[in-house]
């Protein structure tokens, strides 16, 4: 039976939905395994019914057998992956360390900040060989322990008792970590909590969030030296880094209402207010249009929509209509039947069909023809779909959430997108501001990405620098989110020093009002030539003059094709006409 029981624990099941690409990674300890998201699961995953399926292990082959619904079942062995419906089921032999990959699935799954607290000491201490680890939190004039567990991942009641303060506060008030691989060979044998403790070994990582060290990561080992590799020691260092960041998230999604934010990051009234606005929204099944400038996060808008609603366990299914030709649109959202058209070899359901039970995301819906609006209207109004070559239609059900970076107002006027659509799919209307418009936003996106760029590419964790992040908030940001993102991408790649700077991130050159020290002259200078060298003016005439101006500039970058531009500064074209009035 210890035997059979140590076979079972060398193997580890991977569950992955292919609905909402998320993965949970889980040992296989026990004889029979359960799967699903409720509460009593042994393996949790949120898109799955409360009880999916048992997994009965079998030596080195385990049966994974889905609860109702015909009981389909499919054995495994080590290395494969088989589908069962919308999940794919995989075993793999337990893996040794912490693994960041491994890590970010299992954090994909938890549900509060005590539950990822947990997970991180827990996955800590077992790639350090540690006896105790804990997640400490400043407070003024000292520190308390969160959470802090043991090797056999039991909750340690004592464990400020066990934990050596003195290294503890140095690491709190330095800001740098202190590792100790071998206790007897440093100066730290002689400090007396170290002493009093018979600390072996002790690795202590600062947790930091905007410049200041809010908390510490404290792994603790008794019965001899930590042996810990470099590139191990690295990927703790990116998992301290990310540890408070994505603790602020999992506390906004609990506190949120229907936890409806999760998905959108910023701190900033705009950004707060849309999470508002998702939150009240996402549960009901109205019909949402979503309305911003490209790359500033509409679709990361709408998935947030679908993961506050009821219809969450169902799909949400997406397709750009801008990057689709007008010929394949149709047969792309309706289906259709065999022998249709040339090249229809047999039948296949639309995307619409598809979002059954879920949501369908329409992106660039601005861009949609007139032809397929009509038909999509039909779709809305008799919530019916008949696929191309059939004459019987097919009920459907689903929610409609669609977006556009364009003005469709002006697109109704304009003869390009029909009224009563318009009417229809924009029940309720979330706009997305661009990303100049959020303020420290910037940064606090520029170090998500920069974290996130680094655990992916394997790089070596840095920070931006005063001047880089000078230049991050001073830049127009034609792009938003997307070229953030792909900005500190390169930063992170071409960096050589300590630190990314501002050459790093191949932006052009900085802007004058992205000077750091000194007596900010640069400063007024490059305001006072953006405003013609009057800085005496009324405030809501220089307002003006500076608006004028700078949609002026976006119209001669684009040769002066004015809808080029308002799509670049992220307004409708009637708006940058009354701006240039």
């Amino acid at each position: 039976m210890e035997a059979e029981r140590s076979t079972r624990e060398g193997l580890e099941l991977i569950v992955r939905s292919t609905a909402s690409g998320v993965a949970v990674r889980a040992p296989l300890v026990k004889r029979i395994t359960t799967v699903g998201s409720g509460a009593d699961a042994d393996v949790r995953v949120a898109a799955l019914p409360p009880r999916w399926a048992t997994v009965h292990a079998d030596g080195e082959t385990v049966e994974v057998r889905v609860l109702g619904g015909g009981g389909a079942a499919v054995t495994l062995a080590i290395g494969e992956e088989r589908a069962l419906g919308a999940v794919l089921v995989a075993l793999a032999a337990a893996g040794e360390g912490l693994g960041l990959d491994r890590l970010a699935e299992q954090l994909a799954a938890v549900d509060s900040a005590d539950e990822a607290l947990t997970t991180i000491v827990d996955g800590v201490v077992a790639v350090a060989g540690a006896d105790l680890g804990a997640v400490i939190l400043a407070e003024r004039g000292g520190f308390t322990v969160a959470v802090a567990r043991d090797a056999e991942r039991r909750t340690v009641a004592d464990a400020a008792e066990l934990l050596s303060d003195t290294i503890v506060e140095e690491v709190l008030g330095s800001g740098a970590a202190v590792r100790l691989d071998d206790v007897a060979a440093t100066p730290y044998r002689e400090v007396r909590s170290v002493v009093k403790l018979r600390l072996a070994a002790v690795l202590c990582l600062p947790l930091r969030l905007g410049g200041r060290t809010l908390g510490a990561i404290f792994v603790g080992r008794r019965g001899g030296p930590l042996r810990i590799p470099d590139r191990v020691h690295a990927d703790l260092k990116v998992v301290s880094a990310l540890a408070l960041p994505f603790l602020a998230q999992v506390r906004r999604r609990a506190t949120a209402p229907a936890a409806s934010g999760e998905l959108v990051i910023g701190e900033s009234p705009p950004v707060e207010e849309m999470r508002r606005r998702i939150a009240r929204v996402g549960p009901t099944d109205l019909s949402v249009l979503v309305i911003g400038p490209s790359g500033a996060g509409k679709e990361v808008v709408a998935r947030a929509l679908h993961a506050a609603s009821p219809r969450a366990g169902r799909p949400l299914v997406a397709i750009n209509c801008a990057a689709v030709a007008a010929t394949l649109l149709d047969a792309e959202l309706f289906g259709y039947r065999k022998g249709a058209f040339t090249g229809a070899l047999a039948d296949r359901p639309g995307l619409v069909e598809a979002a059954q039970g879920g949501a369908l995301f329409l992106d660039e819906i601005g861009d949609m023809p007139l032809a397929m609006q009509a038909a999509l209207l039909r779709v809305l109004e008799q919530r019916e779909v008949r696929r191309l070559g059939e004459t019987e239609a097919r009920p459907v059900d689903f929610r409609l959430i669609a977006a556009t970076h364009r003005d469709l107002g002006a697109e109704v006027t304009a003869g390009r997108f029909r009224e009563d659509l318009l009417f229809r799919i924009q029940e309720v209307r979330i706009d997305v501001p661009p990303l100049r418009a959020r303020g420290e936003d910037v940064v606090l996106l520029a170090r998500l990405f920069l974290r996130q760029a680094e655990a992916q590419l394997g790089l070596a964790v840095r920070e931006l620098s005063p001047r880089a992040l000078a230049v991050l908030r001073a830049h127009p940001w034609p792009g938003n989110v997307r070229e953030l993102k792909a900005a500190v991408r390169r930063g992170a790649l071409l960096a050589d020093g300590a630190a990314i700077e501002v050459d790093d991130l191949q932006l052009g050159a900085a802007p004058a009002s992205a000077s750091v020290g000194g007596s900010g002259v640069g400063v007024g200078v490059g305001v006072a030539a953006a405003l013609g060298g009057d800085l005496t003016r009324p405030l809501a005439e220089a307002r003006d003059e500076f608006v004028r101006r700078y949609v002026q500039a976006a119209v001669d970058r684009n040769g002066g094709d004015r809808e080029a531009a308002a799509l670049e500064l992220g307004i409708g074209v009637r708006s940058l006409y009354r701006y240039l009035a």
